[in-house]
């Protein structure tokens, strides 16, 4: 079979690393990292989040007059990127993360070395845990009566309220197919999982029977 003529992200970087010429461009390795990720399995959240972060960071930088060589980032690069954000610590360490990873894999591709990779000195921020503030059971009454009885849309939510009761995620609730319900065994089986590991989560007599209804008025 005939190979096409466009080159690929990664073919691209290894003419590069060839040649030994100046640094990729930042579109072109940020299109390779995406690439590993898919290649990876990454889910496509994770890709998406990859995605818009780092656009935002390279958009930011250049806001601020910063010529975005791959070959003379610093961390000061990267400080000033945070400090024009204005986030909370949990928000930043999780965007200093993504920027790491990246960099990380531009070092595994020797795209740059590991004196080049500017998150070598950077380190996670230290972020005090608070307690989770919980549901009074009068919120939690109110609430439950907020969806409309009489209507398909309130059955519904009432229906996906109640199955994050198990613990779930929101992106693992909207996975659920009607054969991952076990009546007879009083339990679900979670398929779309963050960590690709299925397992199963426990439901109620009150669960079963207000997904039976649910699935009763679902026409598809």
């Amino acid at each position: 079979m005939r190979r096409t003529n466009d080159l690929t992200p990664s073919e691209i970087a290894i003419l590069h690393i060839n040649t030994k010429s100046d640094a990729i461009d930042f579109k072109t390795a940020l299109e390779c990292f995406l690439e590993d990720c898919e290649i990876r399995n990454c889910r496509s959240q994770t890709i998406q989040y990859f995605k818009n972060e780092l656009a935002v960071f390279y958009r930011l930088l250049r806001e601020q007059g910063i010529e975005v060589n791959l070959n003379c980032f610093t961390s000061n690069h990267v400080i000033r990127y945070m400090k024009s954000k204005n986030c909370k610590t949990v928000t930043i360490n999780t965007r200093l993360r993504e920027i790491r990873a990246f960099f990380n894999f531009l070092v595994r591709e020797r795209l740059i070395t590991k004196k080049q990779n500017p998150m070598s000195e950077i380190k996670l921020l230290k972020d005090r845990k608070c307690a989770v503030p919980t549901y009074t059971n009068d919120e939690l009454d109110l609430l439950f009566k907020h969806p409309n009885h009489r209507k398909f849309t309130g059955i519904r939510d009432l229906t996906i309220m109640m199955l994050l009761e198990t613990g779930i995620r929101a992106s693992e609730c909207i996975g659920i197919n009607i054969k991952d319900i076990d009546y007879s065994r009083s339990r679900i089986l979670i398929q779309n999982t963050k960590g690709y590991k299925q397992r199963f989560v426990p439901i109620q007599d009150r669960m079963k029977e207000q997904l039976q209804r649910y699935l009763s008025i679902r026409e598809y």
